[in-house]
């Protein structure tokens, strides 16, 4: 009995220190146990993030001293900032109007103005051609110079070298009460709100995910439904309030606002020296010459066949008053064989075709194609598109009727009247005859409206 008690006691000994050996003493020693190894991981984990912090700064000083010097090279400082319009609405006579006027809100806000590219007589950073290719960007600088300018392909260059890829604040300018798609956002005074974010397609289509930009983002700016005394001065002031405190470095523009938005500047951009120059050779050949500017777009096309006998009329009754026999035509009429030379001009038929047929027939008409003019760029492919639309030679067209002995322009029902292209070769005459220029034998000169 006795060994049974013994063996029954050594049993429960054994299972209790068994139990102590494999379980430990209680819950609380337990509980400091897993403490202990979380402090140990924490410790761990504090050491490798300063290690890492440490590693980072380092590296990120690297990139910010790398940055300054790509900032030093292009801006001249350890920082840049840029405005860049990279889309500037309607065709080059009012797009050059639009972006010399954006000079007063890069030279307002202290920033670096990037100038888009240029091609088919548009403004737009998906355009072809440097800005250069239409425009002296040397006298523009002593036209602005209070405004440091920067091309786009520089610009681009700059986001490119940077490591840091720069924050950028996209504006969109919206014109209100056009009636267009656009006009759900119409507001009634001029309003500052936040923008739509753009999707990675919007981006691609409008071409500004060719630069290396992180837009952080977005701001529209409205024109307002209603009439507001000295509008160009208060939107100037209301755009520099709003616009004068962004850190970002850069402020993309992209206006869709054909209303003048900032204060006139009269004097154009100044064109670059290979389009004056043939200007000149075409001017110092023809002269003395009529110019014809016959913008047929919103013209009347059934009356395109009169409004050529009108025109007819008129130059055969000239030749006897004035003893001027050669005749340039400048037309957005698509004399190349292409396109019309005005994207907004589509429905070219029959009638147009018939009152050029008109003229040809009736005198010896010069055209940019007929003298061959801008050759060392239409016989180089890299050009072509500019040629099959509007373009270079529309510039080139504007010169020559500036210059031209006398100036003709369609009459109602013919051609577009309200056109702010012979508006300004109009002024450019006038300014001639004022400066004592006795070459130039009148501002314009409007054929008859046909009767019928």
């Amino acid at each position: 009995m006795l060994r049974k008690v013994v063996l029954i006691v050594t049993i429960a000994y054994f299972i209790w220190i068994t139990s102590f050996l494999v379980f430990g003493t209680d819950d609380t020693d337990t509980k400091q146990s897993l403490s202990l190894e979380e402090i140990a991981i924490t410790k761990f984990d504090d050491e490798f993030d300063n290690e890492f912090k440490e590693f980072n700064n380092n590296s990120r000083s690297k990139l910010i001293i790398h940055d300054e010097k790509v900032n030093l090279k292009y801006c001249g400082k350890k920082t840049c900032n840029f405005m860049f319009p990279y889309f500037i609405p309607e065709q080059e006579t009012r797009a050059n109007l639009h972006l010399r006027s954006l000079t007063f809100l890069a030279e307002s806000l202290n920033r670096i103005m990037v100038l888009p590219n240029v091609g088919n007589s548009r403004m737009d950073c998906c355009m072809k051609f440097s800005f250069e290719f239409y425009y002296d960007l040397e006298k523009m600088k002593k036209m602005f110079p209070k405004v440091k300018f920067m091309t786009q392909q520089t610009f681009k260059e700059w986001t490119e070298e940077l490591l840091i890829k720069p924050d950028a604040l996209h504006t969109w300018f919206i014109e209100d009460g056009r009636n267009d798609s656009y006009s759900i956002r119409d507001h009634n005074q001029m309003a500052v709100e936040p923008g739509v974010r753009y999707e990675k397609n919007l981006l691609s289509k409008l071409c500004v995910n060719q630069f290396d930009l992180k837009i952080s983002d977005y701001k529209e700016f409205h024109t307002g439904i209603g009439h507001v005394n000295d509008f160009e001065y208060k939107m100037f002031n209301f755009f520099t309030e709003n616009l004068k405190d962004i850190k970002s470095p850069v402020i993309l523009i992209r206006n869709r606002s054909r209303r003048q938005m900032f204060p006139l500047i009269e004097e154009p951009i100044p064109f670059a020296s290979h389009i004056l120059n043939q200007a000149n050779e075409i001017r110092n050949k023809l002269q003395p010459y009529y110019c014809i500017h016959w913008r047929m777009e919103q013209g009347i096309p059934q009356k395109m066949p009169n409004c050529a006998s009108e025109l007819i009329k008129m130059i055969n009754d000239l030749k006897t008053t004035e003893g001027i026999n050669n005749i340039y035509l400048a037309t957005d009429y698509p004399i190349s064989g292409g396109n019309a030379a005005s994207n907004t001009f589509y429905g070219v038929g029959k009638y147009h075709k018939l009152a050029i047929q008109m003229l040809n027939s009736t005198f010896d008409i010069n055209t940019w194609i007929s003298l061959n003019a801008l050759k060392e760029f239409r016989n180089n492919e890299y050009y072509d598109s500019e040629f099959k639309n509007s373009g270079i030679h529309g510039i080139l067209d504007k010169l020559i009727c500036i210059q031209s002995d006398y100036f003709i322009s369609g009459s109602r029902d013919c051609c577009r009247l309200l056109s702010t292209y012979t508006k300004l070769i109009g002024e450019a005459r006038k300014n001639l005859i004022d400066s004592g220029d006795t070459r130039i034998r009148n501002t314009i000169t409007r054929w008859k409206r046909p009767s019928k």
